[in-house]
Protein backbone atom coordinates (compact mmCIF):
# COMPACT_ATOMS: atom_id res chain seq x y z
CA UNK A 1 0.00 0.00 0.00
CA UNK A 2 2.83 2.38 0.90
CA UNK A 3 4.53 1.65 -2.43
CA UNK A 4 1.32 2.52 -4.28
CA UNK A 5 1.11 5.85 -2.45
CA UNK A 6 4.68 6.71 -3.42
CA UNK A 7 4.03 5.68 -7.02
CA UNK A 8 0.92 7.85 -7.08
CA UNK A 9 2.84 10.84 -5.71
CA UNK A 10 5.69 10.23 -8.16
CA UNK A 11 3.23 10.09 -11.05
CA UNK A 12 1.39 13.22 -9.90
CA UNK A 13 4.54 15.32 -9.58
CA UNK A 14 5.91 14.14 -12.93
CA UNK A 15 2.63 14.83 -14.71
CA UNK A 16 2.46 18.25 -13.05
CA UNK A 17 6.05 18.93 -14.13
CA UNK A 18 5.02 18.28 -17.74
CA UNK A 19 2.38 20.99 -17.49
CA UNK A 20 4.72 23.38 -15.68
CA UNK A 21 7.21 22.92 -18.53
CA UNK A 22 4.44 23.57 -21.04
CA UNK A 23 3.46 26.76 -19.25
CA UNK A 24 7.04 28.01 -19.49
CA UNK A 25 7.21 27.18 -23.21
CA UNK A 26 4.01 29.15 -23.86
CA UNK A 27 5.28 32.11 -21.83
CA UNK A 28 8.53 32.20 -23.80
CA UNK A 29 6.54 31.95 -27.04
CA UNK A 30 4.40 34.93 -26.05
CA UNK A 31 7.43 37.00 -25.04
CA UNK A 32 9.18 36.26 -28.32
CA UNK A 33 6.22 36.82 -30.65
CA UNK A 34 4.71 39.87 -28.96
CA UNK A 35 7.91 41.61 -27.93
CA UNK A 36 7.20 45.26 -27.11
CA UNK A 37 3.85 45.36 -28.91
CA UNK A 38 0.41 45.51 -27.33
CA UNK A 39 -1.56 42.29 -26.94
CA UNK A 40 -5.31 42.52 -27.60
CA UNK A 41 -7.44 39.66 -26.30
CA UNK A 42 -11.15 38.95 -26.37
CA UNK A 43 -12.43 37.54 -23.07
CA UNK A 44 -15.59 35.44 -22.89
CA UNK A 45 -15.28 34.24 -19.27
CA UNK A 46 -14.68 30.76 -20.70
CA UNK A 47 -11.70 28.61 -19.80
CA UNK A 48 -9.63 29.17 -22.95
CA UNK A 49 -9.59 32.98 -22.99
CA UNK A 50 -9.21 33.04 -19.20
CA UNK A 51 -6.14 30.81 -19.41
CA UNK A 52 -4.60 32.88 -22.20
CA UNK A 53 -5.12 36.11 -20.24
CA UNK A 54 -3.55 34.51 -17.16
CA UNK A 55 -0.54 33.44 -19.24
CA UNK A 56 -0.21 36.90 -20.79
CA UNK A 57 -0.32 38.53 -17.35
CA UNK A 58 2.84 36.67 -16.35
CA UNK A 59 4.63 36.83 -19.72
CA UNK A 60 4.68 40.41 -21.03
CA UNK A 61 4.41 44.01 -19.85
CA UNK A 62 1.03 44.14 -18.13
CA UNK A 63 0.51 47.73 -19.29
CA UNK A 64 0.45 46.46 -22.86
CA UNK A 65 -2.41 43.99 -22.41
CA UNK A 66 -5.84 45.07 -23.68
CA UNK A 67 -8.51 42.62 -22.50
CA UNK A 68 -12.02 43.12 -23.88
CA UNK A 69 -15.25 41.44 -22.75
CA UNK A 70 -17.96 41.64 -25.45
CA UNK A 71 -21.28 40.43 -24.04
CA UNK A 72 -24.64 40.25 -25.80
CA UNK A 73 -28.16 39.22 -24.87
CA UNK A 74 -27.09 35.60 -24.36
CA UNK A 75 -24.43 36.50 -21.80
CA UNK A 76 -25.41 35.21 -18.36
CA UNK A 77 -25.02 36.94 -15.02
CA UNK A 78 -22.51 34.26 -14.02
CA UNK A 79 -20.32 35.35 -16.93
CA UNK A 80 -20.22 38.95 -15.67
CA UNK A 81 -19.32 37.68 -12.21
CA UNK A 82 -16.56 35.46 -13.60
CA UNK A 83 -15.10 38.39 -15.54
CA UNK A 84 -14.79 40.26 -12.23
CA UNK A 85 -13.09 37.24 -10.64
CA UNK A 86 -10.70 36.95 -13.58
CA UNK A 87 -9.86 40.64 -13.39
CA UNK A 88 -9.14 40.25 -9.68
CA UNK A 89 -7.04 37.09 -10.13
CA UNK A 90 -4.89 38.56 -12.92
CA UNK A 91 -4.81 42.11 -11.59
CA UNK A 92 -5.79 43.35 -15.06
CA UNK A 93 -8.58 45.67 -16.13
CA UNK A 94 -11.07 44.09 -18.53
CA UNK A 95 -13.14 46.57 -20.49
CA UNK A 96 -16.71 45.76 -21.55
CA UNK A 97 -18.21 46.51 -24.97
CA UNK A 98 -21.74 45.19 -25.50
CA UNK A 99 -22.25 44.06 -29.11
CA UNK A 100 -26.03 43.51 -29.11
CA UNK A 101 -26.93 46.80 -30.84
CA UNK A 102 -24.32 46.17 -33.53
CA UNK A 103 -25.67 42.67 -34.08
CA UNK A 104 -29.26 43.92 -34.34
CA UNK A 105 -28.16 46.28 -37.12
CA UNK A 106 -26.69 43.33 -39.01
CA UNK A 107 -29.80 41.24 -38.48
CA UNK A 108 -32.07 44.01 -39.77
CA UNK A 109 -29.84 44.50 -42.80
CA UNK A 110 -29.53 40.80 -43.64
CA UNK A 111 -33.01 39.71 -42.50
CA UNK A 112 -31.61 36.53 -40.94
CA UNK A 113 -33.12 34.21 -38.35
CA UNK A 114 -30.76 31.22 -38.61
CA UNK A 115 -29.13 30.79 -35.19
CA UNK A 116 -25.86 29.35 -36.52
CA UNK A 117 -25.47 32.10 -39.11
CA UNK A 118 -26.30 34.66 -36.43
CA UNK A 119 -23.75 33.05 -34.12
CA UNK A 120 -21.06 33.45 -36.78
CA UNK A 121 -22.02 37.11 -37.23
CA UNK A 122 -21.65 37.70 -33.49
CA UNK A 123 -18.22 36.08 -33.54
CA UNK A 124 -17.10 38.21 -36.48
CA UNK A 125 -18.38 41.40 -34.86
CA UNK A 126 -16.14 40.61 -31.90
CA UNK A 127 -13.19 40.03 -34.23
CA UNK A 128 -13.77 43.45 -35.83
CA UNK A 129 -13.68 45.11 -32.42
CA UNK A 130 -10.47 43.32 -31.46
CA UNK A 131 -8.75 44.30 -34.69
CA UNK A 132 -9.89 47.89 -34.31
CA UNK A 133 -8.07 48.05 -30.98
CA UNK A 134 -5.05 46.19 -32.36
CA UNK A 135 -4.83 48.69 -35.23
CA UNK A 136 -5.27 51.60 -32.82
CA UNK A 137 -2.45 50.37 -30.58
CA UNK A 138 -0.21 48.91 -33.27
CA UNK A 139 -0.62 45.59 -31.51
CA UNK A 140 -1.48 41.96 -32.12
CA UNK A 141 -4.70 40.03 -31.59
CA UNK A 142 -4.08 36.97 -29.42
CA UNK A 143 -6.13 33.87 -30.23
CA UNK A 144 -7.68 31.41 -27.80
CA UNK A 145 -8.29 28.34 -29.98
CA UNK A 146 -7.14 25.10 -28.35
CA UNK A 147 -5.93 22.01 -30.23
CA UNK A 148 -9.26 20.20 -29.96
CA UNK A 149 -11.13 23.11 -31.53
CA UNK A 150 -8.41 23.58 -34.15
CA UNK A 151 -8.50 19.97 -35.34
CA UNK A 152 -12.31 19.85 -35.43
CA UNK A 153 -12.66 23.30 -36.99
CA UNK A 154 -14.81 24.22 -34.00
CA UNK A 155 -14.50 27.97 -34.36
CA UNK A 156 -15.78 30.69 -36.68
CA UNK A 157 -13.67 31.44 -39.73
CA UNK A 158 -12.61 35.10 -39.52
CA UNK A 159 -14.41 35.25 -36.18
CA UNK A 160 -12.82 33.77 -33.05
CA UNK A 161 -10.42 32.07 -35.48
CA UNK A 162 -9.07 35.48 -36.57
CA UNK A 163 -5.86 36.37 -34.75
CA UNK A 164 -2.13 36.93 -35.11
CA UNK A 165 -0.83 34.53 -32.46
CA UNK A 166 -2.27 31.23 -31.18
CA UNK A 167 -0.55 30.36 -27.87
CA UNK A 168 -2.64 27.28 -26.95
CA UNK A 169 -3.29 25.80 -30.39
CA UNK A 170 -1.27 22.70 -29.51
CA UNK A 171 -2.98 22.20 -26.12
CA UNK A 172 -5.95 19.82 -25.97
CA UNK A 173 -9.07 21.06 -24.18
CA UNK A 174 -8.62 18.60 -21.31
CA UNK A 175 -5.06 19.90 -20.84
CA UNK A 176 -6.34 23.48 -20.85
CA UNK A 177 -8.33 22.60 -17.73
CA UNK A 178 -5.25 21.09 -16.05
CA UNK A 179 -3.00 24.05 -16.84
CA UNK A 180 -5.70 26.48 -15.74
CA UNK A 181 -5.91 24.67 -12.41
CA UNK A 182 -2.14 24.93 -11.89
CA UNK A 183 -2.26 28.66 -12.66
CA UNK A 184 -5.16 29.21 -10.25
CA UNK A 185 -7.69 30.42 -12.80
CA UNK A 186 -10.91 31.03 -10.82
CA UNK A 187 -12.57 27.70 -10.04
CA UNK A 188 -16.00 28.80 -11.26
CA UNK A 189 -14.47 29.33 -14.71
CA UNK A 190 -12.75 25.93 -14.66
CA UNK A 191 -16.01 24.24 -13.62
CA UNK A 192 -18.15 26.04 -16.18
CA UNK A 193 -19.78 23.93 -18.91
CA UNK A 194 -17.93 24.78 -22.15
CA UNK A 195 -19.89 27.08 -24.45
CA UNK A 196 -19.16 29.64 -27.14
CA UNK A 197 -22.33 31.42 -26.03
CA UNK A 198 -23.36 32.15 -29.62
CA UNK A 199 -27.03 31.36 -28.99
CA UNK A 200 -29.22 30.45 -26.06
CA UNK A 201 -28.33 27.18 -24.29
CA UNK A 202 -25.53 26.43 -26.74
CA UNK A 203 -22.94 24.05 -25.26
CA UNK A 204 -19.91 22.53 -27.00
CA UNK A 205 -20.37 18.93 -25.94
CA UNK A 206 -24.08 18.97 -26.83
CA UNK A 207 -23.22 20.20 -30.32
CA UNK A 208 -20.38 17.72 -30.77
CA UNK A 209 -22.44 14.93 -29.18
CA UNK A 210 -19.33 13.74 -27.30
CA UNK A 211 -17.55 14.91 -24.16
CA UNK A 212 -14.13 16.49 -24.42
CA UNK A 213 -12.33 13.69 -22.58
CA UNK A 214 -13.50 11.16 -25.16
CA UNK A 215 -12.82 13.55 -28.04
CA UNK A 216 -9.27 14.31 -26.90
CA UNK A 217 -8.46 10.63 -26.39
CA UNK A 218 -9.55 9.81 -29.93
CA UNK A 219 -7.82 12.84 -31.48
CA UNK A 220 -4.60 12.00 -29.65
CA UNK A 221 -4.83 8.43 -30.93
CA UNK A 222 -5.31 9.67 -34.50
CA UNK A 223 -2.78 12.50 -34.68
CA UNK A 224 -0.17 11.52 -32.08
CA UNK A 225 -0.30 7.72 -31.94
CA UNK A 226 -1.56 7.13 -35.50
CA UNK A 227 -4.18 4.62 -34.40
CA UNK A 228 -7.91 4.56 -35.04
CA UNK A 229 -10.11 3.89 -32.04
CA UNK A 230 -13.59 4.76 -30.83
CA UNK A 231 -15.76 7.13 -32.82
CA UNK A 232 -12.89 8.25 -35.03
CA UNK A 233 -15.03 8.35 -38.21
CA UNK A 234 -17.15 11.19 -36.83
CA UNK A 235 -14.12 13.23 -35.72
CA UNK A 236 -12.24 12.60 -38.97
CA UNK A 237 -15.32 13.78 -40.86
CA UNK A 238 -15.25 17.05 -38.88
CA UNK A 239 -11.50 17.37 -39.45
CA UNK A 240 -11.77 16.91 -43.21
CA UNK A 241 -14.89 19.07 -43.55
CA UNK A 242 -13.16 21.96 -41.77
CA UNK A 243 -9.84 21.68 -43.64
CA UNK A 244 -10.48 25.02 -45.37
CA UNK A 245 -10.30 26.76 -41.98
CA UNK A 246 -6.73 25.57 -41.47
CA UNK A 247 -5.48 26.48 -44.95
CA UNK A 248 -4.53 29.78 -46.53
CA UNK A 249 -6.85 31.06 -49.26
CA UNK A 250 -6.20 29.37 -52.59
CA UNK A 251 -4.30 31.47 -55.11
CA UNK A 252 -3.23 31.03 -58.72
CA UNK A 253 0.50 30.43 -59.06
Amino acid sequence: MEVNIYLTLFYYHNVKDIYVDKIQVIREFLKEKIGEKHAVLGISSGIDSSLVLTLLATSIDRNKIKAIFMPDKYTKQDDYEDIKKLSDSTGLDIITINIENVFESYRALLNTSDKKLEGNIRSRIRANILYYHANLLGGLVIGTTNRTEYLLGYYTKYGDGACDIEPIEDVFKTDVWKIASILKVPQSIIDKKPSAGLWENQYDEDELKMDYHEIDKILSDIFDNHTLNGKYEKLMELYLKSMHKRELPKAMN
